[in-house]
């Protein structure tokens, strides 16, 4: 595989930085990782945190070449991770609740897969413009969706902020899936909190981010979310890959983007597992068979 990535984060006007960014790397396949820990529950750069080693260590441990079935695979890490953050903060003294935002990335053969939770953000850019990006889990982007306020409008509203979903809250999440994408030469994802988005327009964040070199080009534009927001500006980080290989092929592992909650991740899960063990069950039977 042939690209470039990169990664970076400013602490902005807060007293602290609680996002958290990871990239993790194999011959045929890049991860990854950003979290936005929510500043209004202690812990978020723990939540945040405890959510790139989730991913990496997942990433780490898959021992096959490629990993079988992307999109399920970060919907594994997602679970695992709010799994881990709700077991994690009851028994720590005094108890607390880290709570943070994810989104995820997978390349692979040349398609990009990604998944996400809350209102941090996947843009997919081809040919300098914004072709895809993920849906925050908000009111305000479903009023935006709606045509009842526009970009500007949405990002300036003092309820864009409100979560409807996180990792680690009290309620299991629905996670967001990407469908499978093929990437071009020149393609760039980017996966950035909402210090970012919330100071750069659309249009801003591809502009900034054309450049030559993508690790300038990344730092331009958090330099320049943090300039624009000044002592008002939220933690602000963001990691970008560019594709540099041939085109992918679509394998249809994952045809259309889909919502997947944790009881329908974990019954088909069960499922398949259950349907394995029939099936060497049956093998097991059939060797143990007497020949005709």
């Amino acid at each position: 595989m042939k690209y470039v990535c990169t990664q970076g984060s400013r602490q902005g006007g807060r007293a602290y930085n609680e996002d958290r960014v990871a990239i993790a790397e194999r011959d045929t396949a890049v991860l990854m990782v950003l979290g936005d820990g929510l500043g209004g529950h202690k812990g978020g750069g723990l939540a945040s945190a405890t959510l790139c080693q989730v991913a990496v260590r997942a990433f780490r441990t898959v021992r096959s070449a490629r990993i079988q079935d992307p999109s399920n695979f970060l919907a594994f890490i997602l679970f695992q991770a709010h799994q881990a953050l709700k077991g994690l903060g009851p028994r720590l003294d005094p108890p607390i609740a880290p709570r943070t935002t994810a989104v995820l990335a997978l390349v692979q053969d040349g398609c990009a897969y990604w998944a996400h939770v809350g209102d941090s953000r996947l843009y997919h850019l081809h040919n300098n413009a914004t072709i895809n990006r993920t849906h925050d889990d908000t009111t305000i982007e479903t009023f935006r969706e709606r045509g009842i306020l526009d970009d500007e409008e949405s990002r300036a509203h003092p309820e864009k902020s409100h979560l409807l979903a996180c990792l680690g809250g009290r309620e299991d999440p629905t996670i967001h899936l990407g469908a499978e994408t093929a990437l071009h030469p020149g393609d760039m994802l980017l996966l950035c909190s909402d210090g970012v988005w919330e100071a750069m327009s659309d249009r801003e964040i591809v502009r900034t981010l054309d450049h030559p070199v993508l690790e300038s080009g990344l730092a331009d534009l958090l330099l320049a979310a943090e300039n624009r927001r000044e002592k008002a500006a939220d933690n602000i980080s963001a990691a970008a890959l560019r594709w540099q290989d041939r085109p992918g092929r679509l394998t249809g592992l994952s045809p259309q983007a889909r919502r997947l909650t944790a009881r329908t991740f974990w019954e088909q899960g069960r499922r398949l597992i259950v349907g394995r063990k029939l099936e060497e069950m049956r093998d097991a039977a059939k060797k143990a068979s007497p020949k005709e």
